[in-house]
């Protein structure tokens, strides 16, 4: 199947009833491991990256690179621009090829997140781009550590009364919330989803909604959150780990080495270990 948009991988995300597992690519070899892993089981994602990951790489090889492997693969996968905090990456990517992106407004005020969605859909909604917005706090590590601060319990979930304002006023089509998932690592503790507030957001607001901070959240529930109306689930932190882990590993037994491309096989193994789990805590295997 070649690439799709994100609105088609949506249609059978609602269809089936689960949560889409969005991948964050830091380096292009994700890309492809990521899309070999989940075609074993059968999955559709959404490849996504951050403007804090293109800066570093080239945002025109994205659309161009998963054209190519569309000959490849059968699944069905869209691309997805991550966490945008400025109208300027949300037409850099329209323009290369993303068929949605995300404003994110959650360090704003209430109004002010508003009017710069409202901003962003009107440059996206006219050539057919879905936008995702947010409404709440999610804590943790996004890459910007002047804005790293942790939520203090209820006062950084999101509201369902807010989110139904708000989506009443920038009408999103998909809406990231804040119910007890954070970016980046856990430590000891276990997040613990509020279930009950996600059914009631879906209910107020009648959207796809989005979890940013999959990982480390046990997958009993993210399948719950599924069942109530999340269908996107970013995953970022437990591929990095792993490959992390592994290219450690790697040189603190073979420092020598200077073959990439040897190194290449355990670095894959390593990060497909992690997107399989990704994508069963989902529950989206079988679902292509």
């Amino acid at each position: 199947m070649p690439l799709v948009t994100t609105k088609d991988v949506l249609r059978i995300a609602e269809e089936k009833n689960f949560a889409l597992p969005a991948f964050n690519i830091p380096i292009p070899e994700f890309i492809l491991w990521v899309l070999e892993e989940a075609e074993s089981l059968r999955s559709p994602v959404i490849i996504q990256v951050a403007p804090v990951e293109y800066k570093a790489l080239d945002i025109r090889m994205f659309y161009g690179t998963l054209q190519a492997l569309s000959e490849r693969f059968s699944i069905p996968f869209s691309l997805h621009l991550d966490h945008a905090h400025h109208e300027e990456e949300i037409l850099l990517a329209i323009q290369n090829g993303f068929s949605s992106v995300m404003i994110d407004g959650s360090r704003l005020p209430f109004q002010e997140n508003i009017r710069l969605t409202q901003r962003v859909l009107s440059l996206a909604h006219p050539v057919g781009v879905l936008v995702e917005g947010e409404l709440g706090r999610v804590g943790g590590l996004e890459g910007d550590e002047a804005w790293e601060k942790e939520g203090n319990g209820e006062d950084f979930f999101t509201s369902p009364d807010e989110a139904k304002a708000f989506v009443k006023e920038a009408p999103v089509d998909l809406l990231a919330v804040a119910v007890g998932t954070r970016h980046g690592l856990y430590g000891d503790r276990i997040p613990k989803l509020q279930l009950e507030l996600i059914q009631e957001i879906r209910e107020k607001t009648h959207l796809p909604l989005v979890l940013h901070g999959g990982s480390g959240t046990p997958a009993e529930e993210l399948q719950a959150a599924g069942k109530r109306g999340v269908r996107k689930i970013n995953y970022s932190t437990a591929l990095r780990v792993e490959y992390l882990n592994a290219f450690r590993e790697i040189l603190a037994n073979q420092p020598e080495e200077l073959m990439v491309s040897k190194m290449l096989p355990y670095l894959a193994q390593a990060v497909k270990k992690a997107v399989r789990e990704c994508i069963v805590s989902s529950d989206a295997q079988h679902k292509a």
